[in-house]
């Protein structure tokens, strides 16, 4: 533009000969003219790219709104409509389950009719003769056979007509569960005695039993003892939530001897510690079976009080729990409702002891309903055993003013979970439902089963050593369970 405004200029004063001033003056004038154009072309040309750009905007948020509007109809369709087809493929699901559990409950009432008859059948029946045993009174029998001194064992009874009515024993261990009259468990010839014993004979108790002793010393140095599993199942399911371990003990014979069997001789000669911590470490090897193929199931334990105070042995068992301390959520230690009550404050600081390292206890065989189970929580019992017939009034128990079927709901209140054992009939199962019990253990869903000795690999926990070199140390004369 300058250079048009120059040449106006020149071409003014040569060729027109205008002044040189006038001529400057206009080229100037012209000069201003061109720039103020180009301005006016430029803004104008500007505006129009910028309202072709707000045009391309304006078609791309209408497109986005009809987008969104779009999705918006579309979940709002899925809101109304999930529901109902969820409620359509559910609903059927929920007949099935209830078609099923209408069901099993018709099976369960049937097989209680059934097991009414065959009671009623039993009860008409006059009971088998006996052969080769003579007629044993109430108070006459001991618990198991006494010594033969090398004498050969005589025929073995026919068992008698099931009973009716508990039996009155002194002390109640924890595997002491009736075995009903179809069970496929094999009877061994030391539980072939009627099953009516009382009382130890006093003679019996001070001197003890030196072949039940010295049975127990070669099962115990022969390494012939087993561990058998019991589930705790899930009601109504039956799934396996839990297992009990229990010490059975076999002769040279080969005859396995129950825990009702030695436990009283093992508890006055002093072995009760040494079975206690075989139970533990075996129980620990099954722990660890069972949590590599990433099942969390808890183990109960049973252990007696007199181990808990033991100077020999609860050391060393102290150490191995605290070596294993990350099995704590799966190791309960279980004891009976009499070795809690007789619980000194020696036994106390080993339970708080156990307690602080995160183990868990149980309190078995219970009879008594007006304990301190308040107490008992805050000292870490996290679950209570009680018969069902004491839950469900077949069987009177001394509950004060708790009636059995609110025992549950008190335990809950503490933190304490119910389960009902020695369950043995379909009919006991449908009227623990109505109780809404959700745990149960018996016969009914198996019995004690022996674990298979590839699991047990490997040498007892050192302080069963010790204990073998120990020797036999006479107890405390009450008798306690563990071990069972």
């Amino acid at each position: 533009m300058a250079v048009i405004s120059a040449s106006a200029a020149a071409v003014l004063v040569f060729q027109l000969g205008r002044p040189v001033g006038e001529a400057v003056s206009l080229s100037l004038a012209f000069m201003c003219t061109m720039i103020l154009l180009h301005v006016l072309f430029t803004r104008a040309r500007d505006r129009g790219a910028l309202s072709d750009v707000v045009d391309r905007l304006e078609d791309r948020i209408s497109d986005i709104d009809e987008d969104v509007g779009n999705l918006e109809g579309r979940l709002t369709g899925m809101e109304s409509n999930i529901p109902h087809r969820t409620r359509m493929e559910i609903d059927p699901l929920f007949a099935e389950v209830e078609v099923l559990g209408s069901l099993v409950k018709q099976m369960a009432e049937a097989m209680s009719d059934l097991e009414a008859r065959v009671e009623d059948q039993h009860a008409i029946m006059p009971p088998p003769q006996q052969h080769g045993l003579p007629h044993y009174g109430e108070q006459d029998v001991p618990a198991y056979p006494p010594p033969t001194h090398g004498m050969q064992p005589g025929p073995e009874p026919v068992p008698a007509a099931p009973q009716h009515q508990p039996l009155q024993q002194p002390h109640v261990y924890a595997d002491e569960r009736p075995v009903p009259p179809s069970g496929s468990a094999q009877k061994s010839r030391y539980d072939q005695l009627p099953a009516q014993a009382a009382e130890w004979d006093q003679t019996q108790q001070s001197n003890g039993d030196p072949a039940m002793r010295e049975i127990i010393n070669a099962a115990l140095n022969n390494n012939r003892v087993e561990l058998h599993l019991q589930p705790i199942v899930s009601l109504p399911q039956r799934q396996v939530k839990y297992y009990e371990a229990y010490t059975r003990l076999r002769d040279s014979q080969g005859e396995l001897l129950e825990a009702k069997v030695f436990l009283p001789e093992a508890i006055r000669s002093g072995r009760i510690a040494r079975i206690d911590n075989m139970l533990l470490f075996r129980s620990v090897q099954v722990i660890r079976r069972l949590t590599s193929r990433s099942r969390s199931t808890a183990m109960f334990c049973n252990l007696s009080s007199l181990s808990l105070v033991d100077e020999t042995f609860f050391p060393g068992f102290l150490d191995f729990v605290k070596a294993n301390r990350t099995f704590a959520d799966v190791l309960v230690f279980e004891f009976t409702q009499e070795d809690v009550a007789q619980m000194g404050v020696m036994e106390l600081e080993s339970l708080s002891a156990l307690a602080e390292l995160g183990f868990k206890f149980s309190i078995d065989g219970i009879t008594d309903m007006k304990m301190d189970f308040k107490s008992l929580a805050q000292r870490g019992f996290k679950y209570a055993k009680l018969h069902c017939d004491f839950l469900i009034g077949r069987r009177q128990a001394s509950h004060g003013h708790i009636h059995p079927s609110d025992f549950g709901d008190l335990l809950h209140r503490y933190g304490i979970v119910l389960i009902p054992d020695h369950v043995e009939t379909e009919s006991q199962v449908l009227e623990l439902l109505d109780l809404d019990v959700s745990l149960a253990q018996g016969n009914l869903f198996s019995p004690p089963r022996p674990v298979r000795a590839e699991v047990l690999q490997g040498a007892p926990a050192p302080a069963a050593a010790q204990e073998g070199r120990r020797d036999g140390r006479v107890a405390a004369n009450r008798p306690r369970a563990a071990a069972s």
